[in-house]
């Protein structure tokens, strides 16, 4: 299990070209996500996000910071350790959720080395929307350096995008074209 802190960004085409001069680019991926729920979404509803990502199990379980719009994430990857979650949390495996949203992104890494201390830059592009996040991954800072961190980092190579709370979010956009009930709970979460 680690911890990823995060800003999620609307995407603008001055602020990507600005990422490409500054940012070494790491790799591009293509994201097949299957995201998995109860049929009554407890999942969902109590911001747990449980996907299959090209082929292997994730549990995200996240919690938003209003103020700094910071999102904090545990994730695991143990199908074991999911389990244990899942059944300690709601009473169910993995094998007790079905498939609720799908999800097909084009994803390019992008890393900064700032001071000691790496910021990731994923821009992801899907279903007719591009948007992007920075993320520090970090066992020794709280939520406030993290923020000052990537506020520093964006003032530095001058990044103008704003945060767009609805749009931010892959799998909210994804949902209203695909599943509004699902929608509805994501957009609300």
């Amino acid at each position: 299990m680690h911890t990823e802190i995060e800003k999620k960004y609307t995407f603008r085409l001055d602020d990507y070209e600005k990422i490409v001069e500054n940012c070494k680019r790491i790799w591009i991926e293509n994201l097949k996500d299957y995201y998995l729920d109860t049929s009554d979404y407890r999942l969902f509803k109590a911001m747990y996000y449980l996907r299959m990502r090209n082929g292997i199990y994730e549990l995200k379980i996240t919690t938003i910071n209003h103020e700094t719009n910071l999102v904090v994430s545990e994730e695991i990857v143990w199908d074991d350790e999911i389990d244990t979650i899942l059944k300690k949390e709601f009473n169910i495996t993995i094998d007790d959720t079905t498939w609720v949203l799908f999800i097909d992104t084009s994803r390019e890494k992008f890393e900064y080395k700032m001071w000691w201390e790496t910021i990731n830059i994923d821009i992801d592009s899907f279903q007719y929307w591009k948007r992007y996040e920075i993320e520090v991954i970090s066992e020794d800072k709280n939520e406030n350096e993290v923020n000052d961190l990537i506020e520093d980092f964006r003032k530095k190579i001058g990044l103008e995008s704003t945060f767009d709370f609805e749009t931010s979010w892959k799998a909210t956009v994804c949902a209203r074209n695909q599943n509004l009930e699902i929608y509805e709970i994501l957009k609300n979460n």
